[in-house]
């Protein structure tokens, strides 16, 4: 999951991922904010922004992108991607970002979810302890212990960031962006995913809802607001509605058929 999580569900297209990869390659540094309005700009003239019912770019949105990505080099001491090392486009892209998930119960266990559809997941990297969205799974293996770890291609990245990822311990359902008439659904005591932003970047983490305080919402929509708890560094935060995915109600075990996903 990258930049600011806006009201609507938004995501970058692979176009758009390109495109900002290619700017970060020739660059070599963090872009400028002309440079990042020019994309904003660009981005919202296609045929994928524009109109009534899409989700705009927004600046703060490629500006979070560009600062994540500068980050996650910085600590690895990476160069910037070689050209051919762009997010697949074409056929190499066709790996949707969903899967069929079977049911917790064994004795079920080439049955897929409740409703018999396909799900969205998230994956936990264990670089830094975020959880980012799916865009696909390339491969599949058993770890030494012999626990089923698969090579997850995160949304928003370039294919050198792909990552194995432990199945049971690290994938699941994808959170889900609370809307204004939902917050009265985000109790204490509520697993959430919550979006905290830091000096030098801005993830989503897990969180524990400590308090919430209920406000009357006008045409801007959700005023209330919620104290938070990090469950990865305990540290406390007053957040808005905004910042905050809730986690789907499911009593589905995440377990990826992945022939069906690299036929």
């Amino acid at each position: 999951m990258t930049g600011l999580p806006p009201r609507l569900v938004f995501r970058f297209t692979h176009r758009e991922v390109a495109k900002m990869e290619e700017v970060l390659r020739d660059l070599n540094a963090m872009p400028q904010r002309p440079v990042i309005q020019a994309l904003t700009d660009e981005f919202n003239t296609s045929s994928h922004r524009s109109g009534n019912g899409k989700v705009p770019v927004q600046y703060k949105q490629v500006h979070t992108w560009f600062q994540n990505r500068r980050y996650t080099q910085k600590r690895r001491g990476e160069r910037p991607p070689a050209r051919g090392k762009m997010l697949p486009t074409g056929a190499e892209a066709q790996h949707p970002a969903s899967y069929w998930v079977q049911s917790s119960c064994p004795s079920n266990a080439g049955n897929t979810s409740s409703d018999g559809g396909l799900v969205q997941l998230e994956a936990k990297s264990p670089r830094n302890g975020a959880w980012y969205d799916v865009a696909a799974i390339q491969s599949c293996r058993l770890s030494e212990t012999g626990d089923q770890e698969v090579q997850i291609w995160f949304s928003g990245f370039g294919a050198e960031e792909e990552e194995w990822i432990n199945v049971c311990k690290s994938v699941r359902l994808r959170s889900v962006p609370c809307i204004a008439t939902e917050c009265v659904g985000v109790l204490p005591g509520d697993l959430i995913l919550c979006y905290q932003e830091g000096k030098e970047q801005a993830l989503y983490f897990d969180a524990h809802v400590l308090e919430v305080e209920r406000r009357t919402h006008d045409i801007r929509g959700c005023r209330c607001s919620f104290l938070v708890r990090y469950d990865h560094d305990h540290s406390e935060e007053i957040v808005p509605l905004r910042k905050v995915c809730r986690r789907p109600s499911s009593d589905v075990k995440i377990d990826i058929v992945i022939d069906h996903s690299l036929a």
